[in-house]
């Protein structure tokens, strides 16, 4: 593969270079927010040898590479010059519509989350061997090898607003450093030490709640957010002799009050309504959410629209700790789809359409299924439905045995360790994988599919 072809084609159709405002990338997506969504050929960009597939979809230019998506990346930044002017998207009105106003919402939740995703997969990863570990009695949880290494993997989720702080700066325009600055304010430790002692805490008057925001999300996106407003008034009154501190010193002592009095304790609250709704929603249906969030989970990544769960499923490994909706959804999805992708590699008389299926399947069944779904079920169709039904049976088993998640990686074979905890979990987990890879191949084979 040509990836500098791929890159100049891809640059050419998205409008040139010039129309870029941001760019990041996924697992398998490039995510290109563009200045003018009309000038970007999207069927163009679908012929471009290298891509399975393109939608515009959450605010972004979502263009599919599959798993060497980071070295299309690398060579759209360098062809840029390493970097991209993130101006304000002016040219396109702004769409008040359902549709447009969660495509905004979709957008700046990926733009905010997508960034950290490698540093808490890494430690999720790290926290759910050390659960495997701790189960196949290599350590205990006494020792201080587990202590040390527990430290290393708790560190990104205790210390997430910061983390946030710094994608929220790159996604709100605002200064990154003053961002972590004011990120550190709410987990300083004499903070949490004071609030910690059961004594009140008054400020000019008013009452600052005791709330803990270690691994808190929606606290310092509602700070970072004002500080976007914030830090462009105390632009204009800063005298240019003095701005360089005047401005800064202005946010901090604007903004930080504001956060611990009011946005701080409103996010938390939030926050834990969000996960408690989750959990509400599963007290009343049950089964039944899980079920049916496998079964549309390929339409939702289809669209690019899986990011959106990102606050829920944060908030969720907050309080209690574990997420038991999201994650079994998709592991039920996940396995469906590279087990049919598997069978349609062995009932397929074409070379070509095998040599796609194998791998795609493979891919799958580790956690990334854009290359199935794009490659394979979009196209022959009806092996998709077939995929569905597998996971919706896989995901039936998960919400009637609550099946809990208790770290925030995408599921899959090679992160079987993350459903490691109370219980008959993780045989739970290994059932639902074994309900969709038993089912999905039945349902393919007797849906069948048209190789043409």
């Amino acid at each position: 593969m040509n990836y500098e072809n791929l890159t100049k084609s891809i640059l050419e159709y998205v409008g040139g270079k010039e129309n870029i405002s941001n760019a990041l990338h996924c697992s398998t997506r490039l995510r290109l927010e563009l200045k003018n969504s009309s000038n970007a050929d999207l069927e163009k960009i679908k012929k471009i040898p290298g891509v399975m597939g393109a939608v515009y979809s959450g605010g972004q230019c979502q263009i599919i590479i599959g798993n060497n998506v980071s070295t299309v990346f690398q060579n759209l930044t360098d062809s840029i010059g390493g970097s991209i002017e993130k101006t304000e998207i002016k040219s396109e009105k702004m769409d008040l519509s359902f549709k447009g106003i969660f495509n905004k919402f979709a957008a700046v939740v990926t733009g905010i989350f997508q960034p950290i995703i490698p540093a808490i997969a890494a430690s999720g990863m790290l926290k759910a061997l050390l659960l495997l570990s701790v189960s196949l009695e290599l350590t205990s949880k006494t020792s201080q090898f587990y202590l040390v290494m527990s430290f290393i993997a708790d560190a990104a989720f205790y210390f997430l607003p910061l983390l946030l702080a710094f994608s929220c700066a790159q996604k709100f325009k605002t200064n990154p450093f003053v961002s972590v600055a004011l990120a550190g304010v709410l987990v300083h430790p004499k903070l949490i030490a004071l609030m910690g002692s059961g004594t009140p805490i008054d400020f000019i008057g008013f009452h600052i709640p005791s709330v803990s925001y270690a691994s808190s999300v929606l606290p310092i996106i509602f700070s970072i957010w004002l500080m976007s407003y914030i830090e462009p008034l105390a632009d204009k009154v800063s005298p240019g002799a003095v701005k360089i501190f005047m401005k800064p010193l202005l946010v901090l002592v604007i903004v930080a009050p504001i956060a611990l009095i009011i946005l701080g304790p409103l996010g938390n609250y939030l926050g834990q309504g969000l996960s408690s709704g989750v959990f509400w929603v599963q007290s009343k249906v049950g089964w039944l959410a899980v079920a049916l969030l496998s079964i549309f989970m390929p339409l939702i990544v289809m669209f690019g629209m899986h990011k959106v769960f990102y606050p829920i499923i944060f908030a969720a490994m907050a309080s209690p700790g574990y997420e038991t909706l999201i994650h079994s959804a998709m592991l039920s999805s996940n396995i469906a789809q590279g087990a049919g992708a598997l069978t349609v590699w062995f009932m397929a008389k074409d070379a070509s359409l095998k040599q796609v299926a194998l791998p795609a399947g493979i891919s799958a069944l580790f956690g990334i299924t854009e290359p199935a779904l794009y490659g394979i079920h979009l196209k022959l169709k009806r092996p998709l439905l077939g995929c569905m039904v597998g996971a919706g049976c896989a995901g039936a088993f998960a919400g009637l045995v609550t099946l809990k998640a208790y770290a925030p990686v995408g599921p899959g074979l090679a992160s079987l360790p993350m459903w490691i905890g109370e219980g008959n979990n993780f045989y739970y987990a290994l059932i639902t994988l074994g309900i969709s890879l038993i089912i999905t191949p039945i349902a393919v084979t007797l849906i069948g599919f048209d190789e043409k």
